[in-house]
């Protein structure tokens, strides 16, 4: 054994306590341009300490050929000329000695040089000698069980001691993600797998589980994925403007990585969801959410009106908090509220005073329309080039569930999915969208003419080609994307239709697919035709009377509507209540996945509901496509199985 393995596993635990007491930062933590350092496994492995591995992670959206660059030691020890690429979201396993290091993976580049357990200073340049990536010490792992040493938060660099943890998912050599990307749901290693930035590229994302034996050949799905680091990579990457529409908004990640680009000169405008002032479930996360909104609205100069001011607007007037000690808490000037202007207008049919941080849709002067609807989009566009959209808001719920997992890099939030398309012609029409919320195509919002829920119209195209394949595009209001979803249901659902559903009280669909599943729309009556049906619905509405799943077993609904008239199914259909850990918040529609008679997906925003179409601003998405729905097929079998139905 080298002397650099002489230290004991005590002695290096208790320097890794010393430096979470004592740690100076070196580098301020930021977004990225390039690769960084995600994992070193500086202990070895438990196979010989000496056999030490250390991985880079590409998180931009481009190629990074590493040619010319260095990853060194302080010490001079090792000093590794890299050669070779990474791939965008891949990673780069440097493996010491030779490729017999890590077992199973196959090396990227093999080093030489020992790294010490009493810590390295090590830094990835770049080959004009800038810094991309650095740490100054050890500050996680544990040489005893051989477990490395992890990057939480892989879409930032700089030395920063909260952004690494000791690696708990195990390998054949001790506990680590080699080759892989950690920081995933129930211990399970990232899977990227189906990823291009290519013009008319569509990717998706599931930060679930996914059942890989469902895929078509070289079509395995995208799964555990961290979700905001794909926001991250795709806001890093602009260069010019990024229109950001968001039920709701609280991950300071991404906060930061709007700040940055707006202080860079790129356009930032963000609609926002105002909310009722006394919604009890809410008011904590929304009273967090107008913390970082006026964080935007500051800019990285912490001054309002200036140049590198983030433009925000809303569906109504949203007031500053005013609580000093909140403020205190999240680094706003205790006082700073009145920095922004105070009013008192009318909302709905309420009078409200407060300082007006972000203003809203006009109904007439000093009067907006009650914040009840909202505006459930959760889409950004990025340089008029890429549209990233999908069910997942951008929270820590959403994600990770709780702020503790997310500082663990812990993926244990509401089941989700993000859609990202490289497309002008779709984004172009997205933007039209925004545009008619914001009131202008310009910077600046326009109160007076901004349009919202039922004051929209139908403006925009509803096909565009994305990479050769078919998408459809229906916004809400004004373009009855529930109803179009029947229709689809109707003539287009010949073999079978999965389904992943947060709220679904939508009479029609479910009386459509009723005649798919037993031939009659009629209550209590029918025969089983042979089409296939699967569907998960959220726990939450399971026993609600208003919800399919009521009809689609069978059961009998303790009350009834003109939308829900209760129209029992004779043989139920194989749905179930999902199991997941948090909520199921997908909302996607599958259709004759794997056949040859036009497989697509429906996915989005938009819940199946009268809300769904003739209330809330939603998008909804219509992607014709094989690959794609075989994808979606993957995820789904996961939630279908976890949920207790049987898959074959």
């Amino acid at each position: 054994m080298k002397w650099k393995k002489s230290i004991s596993a005590f002695v290096l635990m208790t320097s890794v306590f010393s430096f979470n007491s004592h740690h100076e930062q070196v580098g301020a933590a930021g977004t990225v341009e390039g690769p960084v350092i995600s994992e070193i496994a500086w202990m070895g492995t438990t196979i010989d300490a000496n056999d030490e591995w250390i991985e880079l992670y590409n998180p931009t959206d481009q190629t990074i050929q590493l040619d010319g660059w260095t990853l060194k030691s302080a010490d001079g020890t090792p000093s590794i000329q890299l050669s070779g690429s990474i791939n965008p979201g891949d990673t780069f396993l440097l493996e010491r000695t030779d490729d017999s290091t890590v077992p199973g993976v196959t090396a990227d580049q093999i080093f030489t040089g020992a790294l010490s357990n009493t810590g390295e200073s090590l830094q990835l340049l770049d080959s004009s000698n800038g810094i991309s990536d650095a740490v100054s010490k050890w500050y996680a792992g544990d040489a005893a069980s051989r477990a490395t040493m992890e990057k939480k938060n892989l879409s930032t660099s700089g030395d920063d001691i909260q952004n690494w943890k000791t690696a708990t998912a195990s390998y054949d050599a001790g506990f680590g993600t080699p080759g892989n990307i950690q920081g995933t749901s129930n211990g399970q290693a990232e899977q990227l797998n189906n990823v291009s930035n290519d013009v008319g590229a569509i990717n998706v994302y599931f930060n679930k589980s996914a059942l890989t034996q469902f895929a078509t050949p070289g079509n395995a799905a995208n799964y555990n994925i961290n979700l905001e680091n794909r926001l991250l990579s795709r806001i890093n990457s602009a260069t010019s403007s990024i229109d950001i529409a968001t039920y709701e908004i609280n991950l300071p990640n991404i906060v930061n990585a709007l700040i940055e680009k707006a202080s860079a000169g790129v356009s930032v405008r963000m609609l926002a969801d105002s909310k009722p002032l006394s919604d009890a479930e809410h008011d904590a996360r929304y009273e967090l959410m107008k913390i970082y909104l006026e964080k935007l609205a500051r800019g990285k100069d912490g001054v309002v009106n200036t140049a590198d001011d983030v433009h925000i607007f809303s569906d109504s007037i949203i007031f500053a908090v005013e609580d000093k000690a909140k403020r205190t808490e999240y680094n706003l000037p205790s006082d700073g509220f009145n920095d922004f202007t105070q009013r008192t207008v009318t909302v709905g049919s309420q009078s409200q005073t407060g300082h007006m941080l972000v203003d809203g849709e006009e109904k007439e002067t000093n009067a907006y329309y009650s914040p009840d609807t909202q505006m459930h989009n959760k889409f950004v566009v990025v340089d008029g080039q890429w549209v990233f959209t999908g069910s997942w808001n951008f929270t820590t719920t959403g994600l990770y569930g709780t702020d503790e997992n997310r500082s663990n890099g812990i993926l244990d939030g509401n089941s989700n999915h993000s859609i990202e398309l490289h497309s002008n012609e779709l984004s172009s029409t997205y933007k039209t969208e925004f545009d008619e919320m914001w009131g202008s195509g310009g910077t600046q919002p326009n109160a007076a003419v901004s349009n919202f829920g039922s004051r929209k119209t139908d403006n925009t195209p509803h096909q565009v080609t994305v990479g050769g394949k078919t998408v459809e595009v229906y916004f809400s209001p004004g373009d009855n994307a529930v109803p179009k979803m029947n229709e689809t249901l109707e003539q287009s659902a010949h073999q079978n239709t999965y389904f992943s559903i947060f709220a679904w009280s939508d009479q029609a669909l479910v009386d459509t697919l009723k005649v798919k599943w037993e031939g009659s729309p009629n209550d209590l009556e029918g025969t089983k035709t042979g089409f296939d049906i699967k569907g998960v619905f959220d726990d939450s509405f399971w026993n609600m009377w208003w919800s399919a799943s009521i009809d689609m077993t069978g059961r009998t609904a303790t009350q009834t509507s003109t939308n829900n008239p209760n129209t029992r199914w004779k043989n139920p259909a194989p749905v179930f209540m999902d199991k997941e850990s948090r909520k199921l918040h997908h909302k996607y529609f599958i259709i004759d996945a794997d056949t040859s008679s036009d497989p697509l997906v429906i996915t989005g925003s938009t819940n199946w509901s009268t809300n769904g179409n003739d209330v809330n601003d939603e998008n909804a998405l219509w992607i014709h496509d094989l690959a794609l729905t075989n994808q979606f097929k993957q995820e789904f079998m996961a939630r279908y199985e976890q949920a207790g139905g049987t898959i074959n």
